[in-house]
Formats: C-alpha cells, structure tokens, sequence
C-alpha cells in the first residue's frame, strides 16, 4: 500500500523564525530520556508527524547553518525544554513542486 504525505505551508526562512503547527484537539506526546548512555525519545504518532513536518521545513527551505529548535515535552511551552535542533549546513534548499 501506498501512502502520501502532503502539506502545505509559509516559507519563513528569510524571516529566520518556523512555526509550529498544532491543533488543540489534538495531543502530541513526546519525551526524550537517556537510557543506558543512549538518548531515547518517546513520542505518540500526533507528535511525530509535527516532528516530521517542522524537519521538512527546516529541509527544504532557506534556513542558514545555525538554525535551531527548543522543543519542549509534548510541545508545551510552559514545561523544559528537552531536545534541541541545530542546523549544521543546508545543502539541498531543494525546490519541491508548488
């Protein structure tokens, strides 16, 4: 079976800034530990896919070396922050179909 993953969104790169999109019915669930010396994130299918949509931005679009994330424990600004992104060098800044 096939499947398709499509969305569309701002380009926000120029502006140095990402947003996260989220629906408030919706609750993503991540965590991120070290166990045995190895980090290990624990996180609901919700949670992945934002994940999986704010790396697609940061992919395809302009952000320069540098550019980083705080991602906070199941993406709630008010709790500590528990991973971090960093952009170490954009190379593809692909042109994807619009």
């Amino acid at each position: 079976m096939k499947r398709k993953f499509e969305f569309e969104f701002e380009d926000q790169s120029l502006e140095n800034t990402i947003t996260f999109e989220y629906d408030d019915a919706t609750e993503e669930e991540i965590d991120l530990c070290i166990e045995n010396g190895v980090a290990v994130m624990y996180a609901n299918s919700q949670a992945l896919l934002s994940m999986a949509k704010l790396f697609v931005k940061i992919a395809i679009c302009d952000y320069q070396k540098g550019f980083h994330l705080h991602l906070t424990k199941d993406f709630d600004a008010d709790d500590k922050e528990i991973f971090r992104v960093i952009l170490t060098k954009n190379e593809s800044n692909q042109s994807v179909s619009e």
